[in-house]
């Protein structure tokens, strides 16, 4: 895909998906500590999806390229999550299934959203930590496993917002509507 770098519009659709996916991760997050008992500090054994540094070296757009990555990285592991949580517990149907319904969709979106702002259809990798075998790690350890797989798209989201917000062409739109809205104010 040719890069969309400059469309301060499509940037600024993503940020407020990013956003939104953030706002409603944390909520399943918080509906899946409660249902599991779990504690909702990160879990041991830090993140599953990992980038390089993302320092000041790198550019708007090849910072977005990564987080892209770890989304997608992110997308695959809630997908096994489901399936695996699913097949275990077999869960009825109430908020958080619904919740989870939402996220993912949400991320889908997100998904096909920053896709359309990298540069030229450029692609990235993200790490992944091994996903494990819920038969030999047992009910708990897969519930530890489903708990980072929902902290990473917390983390990954919320990173992605603020990356899509540093994209060049994102603030002018903000600024030419503020600015509409002071002469409006102005003429009253």
């Amino acid at each position: 895909m040719a890069g969309r770098q400059g469309s301060g519009g499509q940037a600024g659709k993503a940020a407020a998906i990013a956003r939104l996916l953030h706002d409603e991760c944390t909520h399943l997050l918080q509906l899946y500590t409660e249902r599991e008992s779990l504690p909702s500090f990160a879990a041991p054994g830090g993140q599953l999806v990992t980038l390089p540094t993302l320092g000041p070296q790198l550019s708007p757009a090849e910072k977005l390229c990564f987080l892209h990555a770890a989304l997608s990285e992110c997308r695959r592991l809630l997908d096994e999550a489901i399936k695996r949580e699913d097949a275990e517990f077999a869960p009825e149907e109430d908020e958080y299934r619904a919740q989870r319904r939402t996220v993912k969709d949400r991320l889908g979106h997100l998904l096909l959203s920053t896709e359309r702002l990298l540069v030229d259809g450029k692609k990235c990798a993200a790490s992944v930590a091994e996903v494990p075998d819920s038969v030999d790690g047992g009910t708990f350890a897969l519930k530890k496993w489903i708990l980072q797989v929902l902290q990473d798209i917390v983390h990954w989201s919320s990173q992605t917002s603020e990356a899509l917000q540093t994209l060049p062409g994102e603030k002018a739109p903000r600024r030419r509507r503020a600015a509409r809205r002071q002469r409006g104010r102005l003429r009253k």
